[in-house]
């Protein structure tokens, strides 16, 4: 029996940080049984400068992709991907950007009660499939209740003592010089940038095993 700690390093505005977590779980569906996983979700802010109101996805991405047809190829081309992986990419021109700060609290606390993955996985369907801007704490608490996390843990992710160790990780991880998400550390070693393939995400792991 070999256990493997992943420290997936996203942010859950990040479609590439959401393929590539589908991507992992195919990969260690194919290892089977023989091995454990303790999978931790590590806060990275793709857009930090976003404010706590959030943005105007389309004018703010079409500005990052320099023009609203490259934003909508990109786009196009990114939920093609989302079908073959099943996954549904939902935009509209009334979607917000979301700060994605508060959302990483949440997540911290939720990884604390092993419900980590239960909730990034609902909050990247809420941004991405649903349109719901996650930077809004109504929203989040409603997200955090759906996967079963207590209200007194809820209220936990939103005082000061979380803020400052989110802070601490942010900048940790950026003197770490990680620098892209998604980010993937394997047992504290091992280092993977990207959304790779499930069969290159299986490759690593049986690397790691042997």
């Amino acid at each position: 029996m070999a256990d493997f700690r992943i420290d997936i390093i996203s942010d859950f505005v990040c479609p590439w940080s959401y393929l590539g977590y589908n991507r992992l779980k195919q990969a260690i569906n194919q290892l089977g049984d023989d091995y454990r996983f303790d999978i931790k979700w590590q806060p990275f802010e793709l857009h930090p400068e976003i404010d706590s109101q959030g943005v105007d996805r389309e004018s703010y991405l079409s500005k990052k992709f320099a023009s609203s047809e490259k934003l909508a190829e990109a786009t196009h081309a990114l939920q093609q991907i989302g079908i073959e992986e099943g996954i549904q990419f939902n935009f509209t021109d009334k979607d917000i950007l979301p700060n994605t700060f508060l959302a990483h609290r949440l997540v911290m606390i939720a990884n604390q009660r092993s419900l980590g993955t239960q909730l990034a996985l609902a909050l990247y369907h809420a941004y991405f499939t649903e349109g719901k801007n996650i930077g809004d704490v109504s929203v989040l608490e409603e997200i955090a209740q759906s996967i079963g996390m207590k209200d007194e843990d809820i209220e936990e992710a939103f005082t000061e003592k979380s803020k400052l160790i989110i802070e601490k990780k942010i900048k940790r991880f950026q003197e770490l010089e990680i620098l892209s998400a998604p980010t993937y550390v394997i047992n504290d070693k091992f280092v993977i940038h990207g959304a790779h393939t499930p069969d290159s995400f299986f490759k690593v792991l049986t690397d790691i095993v042997k």
